[in-house]
């Protein structure tokens, strides 16, 4: 299969998976083509039986915008089975994912001897945290299930479900709906799935939040605040010190993106936007909804009413009483 050719400006990169050869027993070579497109890309060959339980280490193939050919030796394999491998390849646009192609190794040499007991395969990378935050090259977003988590800058950490502590963030990861992502000290990426294999992303920092994604929302990406909220004195006044005293601690967020189906969701209201640039907070007086670009759709959950918020506008859904 011919790659497409390559725009003036960067673009996500593409990715062709070709033939395997070099069989022996116990191993292949996989090879593939990858066009970077003007960003540098980074490559790997995810493989497995029934699903992609392993990779290839990480290659790079710079920033140009000529298809380059990769190759990767895999060791290891067991005689006389079935795999299934794919080329993906990603970069700051984006990612490509090549062809699935199946191949089978050669049967072992007779006499054949005793293989030692098998390792349990691992569970999914979306799973638990050893394999979610592993630095494999990640397998697209999962409609309702998982996300794709790019660390831009900082320190990002991830407690994805049934986990005690944060751990650390890769360059690439997916990690299941229902984790708590904490940008407080960093930027991340998150990239989530949409109706009929599309995908969406939006940039975020500053807050602590948890991803939900019903399957039923058409892709609706919700980050809900996370972590203490403000301790209010009961007035105005204290309302105020307070902001100042935690000036670094707000339960609070800031959000962009560029046409995906993302909402904030806080203590008092909801927030609603396509191609924006906005900011949530939890305050003693409220939920506060700031926006600098584009337009977003509150929904006050005290008043029960809708409001359009506008750049350079900002709404406050009041706290109960």
């Amino acid at each position: 299969m011919a790659l497409a050719p390559a725009a003036a400006s960067a673009q996500r990169p593409a990715a062709v998976t070709g033939p395997v050869t070099d069989f022996t027993s116990t191993s292949v070579t996989l090879n593939g083509f990858v066009q970077p497109n003007g960003s540098t890309t980074a490559y790997a060959f995810v493989y497995g039986t029934t699903r992609y339980t392993a990779r290839t280490a990480l290659g790079s193939v710079g920033a140009g915008n000529d298809p380059i050919a990769v190759t990767a030796k895999v060791d290891g394999l067991t005689p006389g089975t079935t795999y299934h491998a794919r080329l993906v390849a990603f970069s700051h646009e984006g990612l490509a994912f090549g062809e699935d192609v199946a191949f089978a190794t050669l049967a072992a040499p007779i006499p054949v001897p005793v293989p030692p007991a098998p390792t349990p395969a691992p569970p999914p990378p979306e799973l638990t945290p050893s394999s979610a935050l592993s630095g494999a090259a990640a397998p697209p977003p999962v409609l309702g299930e998982s996300v794709n988590l790019d660390e831009r800058s900082g320190d990002v950490s991830v407690k994805v479900p049934g986990s005690d502590e944060f751990v650390g963030l890769s360059k690439l990861s997916s990690v299941p709906v229902g984790s708590l992502v904490d940008t407080r000290r960093g930027t991340v990426t998150l990239r989530s799935a949409l109706p009929g294999g599309e995908t969406q992303s939006g940039i975020f920092h500053g807050g602590l939040f948890e991803v939900r994604q019903p399957k039923d929302a058409k892709g609706l990406t919700e980050l809900k605040l996370r972590g203490a909220g403000p301790s209010c004195g009961g007035s105005a006044r204290a309302a105020v010190v307070d902001r100042k005293k935690r000036k670094h601690k707000r339960r609070a967020l800031w959000g962009r993106d560029n046409g995906g189906a993302f909402r904030t969701r806080g203590g008092n209201s909801v927030a609603t936007v396509r191609g924006t640039a906005w900011y949530t907070e939890d305050r003693c007086d409220g939920t506060l909804t700031r926006v600098s670009q584009g337009s977003v759709t509150v929904r006050d959950l005290v008043n029960h009413r809708t409001v359009v918020v506008r750049a350079g506008h900002s709404y406050l859904a009041p706290k109960h009483k």
